[in-house]
């Protein structure tokens, strides 16, 4: 059963591209196409967590999560910047 999983991780990892160019492509936005890119990198790396509970495998589904969430929060920001148009760059204003 295990050995099944583990052979689905690659596949999974393969559709996480395809999907998120296909998204990106479709939309042209990447603040669309990164969490489905993420979120289906997560997701293999949870089977491969289930396949084999090693603490590699443990170790490699938290950093995904924690890039996962760096990654959508600075997007976040960026977008709210970019609407409100504080860059910081620009004219100063007197006495700033």
């Amino acid at each position: 059963m295990s050995t099944l999983i583990a052979g689905l991780v690659p596949l999974v990892v393969l559709a996480a591209l395809i999907l998120a160019a296909l998204v990106l492509a479709v939309t042209r936005d990447p603040f669309t196409a990164l969490p489905v890119l993420l979120d289906m990198l997560l997701a293999a790396s949870l089977l491969r967590l289930s396949a084999t509970a090693s603490w590699h495998a443990i170790a490699t589904a938290a950093v995904l999560v924690a890039v996962r969430k760096l990654a959508m929060s600075g997007m976040r920001a960026g977008r709210r910047a970019s609407r409100s148009g504080s860059w910081g760059i620009g004219p100063r204003a007197p006495g700033a």
